[in-house]
């Protein structure tokens, strides 16, 4: 870690090796540059990289650990993706049980990285995003993702944390409001939360201008009690329809059946497996 940590500061290079994505031609198709979400322009005192709105401690030790710099292999959106199907299966900043009581969420003071914990891999992964600089489609996929909520979840952060206008995050966050998509805060069934009922205007997160957080607050009233004043659709417009819809859930609901099938499989074959093997070692 220290060798990461020294490599940072000596080369130049906070983000670890990895890159903004490749975007291509406007006649081309995949992801176009034109159509990149515009995140906030903040730089950490230490560097002057960007910063994300992440806090500057739990930023720092984002950047001392190995993952994050495993992470410059993987230089494409899907590829992305795909780690986080595999290994983020909470979304706290830190490792949960491991972020000191002398230090109180992500907005608490710089005291140095040794009295704050190891940086929770859903925030790493987080981090890497923001260095591809992703488009609004690619956004979108995030949000509505089928395989995993906690693939929502960081898409869901890539907004909350870094969006550069936060006036639009109402229309992301609109159509997902009644979404019953469930998923475990820290990992553990005590935190189980929703898609829609996620807490994205707690105290751990950067503080909403004022105005938009009435507007928001509003809103949210009028939408408990079944009153609204406009469609549910997400910014950005083009490609991105309704948001999440009745199809939508009974996909997932289908694509989580066969998970929990596959998983049934696997338990099988391991639990025979060390039957076999328990069998070959008497003999």
């Amino acid at each position: 870690m220290g060798g990461r940590h020294a490599a940072s500061h000596h080369t130049g290079d906070p983000a670890g090796g990895n890159r903004t994505q490749e975007y291509a031609e406007p006649n081309e198709e995949g992801p176009h540059e034109a159509d990149v979400v515009p995140l906030v322009k903040i730089a950490d005192p230490v560097h002057g990289a960007p910063a994300f709105n992440i806090n500057p401690m739990l930023l720092e030790g984002i950047r001392m650990g190995d993952r994050f710099w495993e992470l410059a292999k993987l230089t494409t959106f899907g590829e992305v993706v795909d780690a986080i199907f595999y290994e983020v299966k909470y979304v706290t900043p830190w490792v949960p049980g491991t972020h000191g009581k002398r230090s109180s969420g992500m907005q608490s003071a710089v005291r140095g990285v040794s009295n704050a914990g190891t940086p929770g891999i859903a925030y790493t992964m987080l981090l890497k995003l923001f260095l591809l600089r992703l488009t609004r489609d690619q956004v979108r996929s995030l949000l509505r993702h089928p395989d995993s909520p906690y693939i929502r979840a960081i898409g869901f952060l890539y907004l909350r944390l870094g969006l550069y206008d936060f006036k639009e995050l109402w229309a992301w966050f609109q159509p997902y409001l009644g979404d019953d998509d469930q998923f475990f805060i820290d990992g553990t069934p005590a935190t189980a939360t929703t898609i829609g009922e996620f807490d994205f205007f707690g105290d751990r997160l950067p503080r909403l201008p004022v105005l938009v957080s009435r507007q928001i607050e509003d809103k949210l009233q009028k939408a408990a009690s079944g009153v609204t004043d406009e469609p549910p659709t997400e910014a950005g417009g083009g490609g991105g329809g309704s948001g999440w819809g009745p199809e939508d859930a009974e996909r997932l609901k289908r694509k989580r059946a066969e998970l929990a099938e596959a998983e049934g499989k696997v338990r099988s074959l391991r639990k025979l497996l060390s039957e076999r093997e328990a069998q070959a070692a008497r003999r």
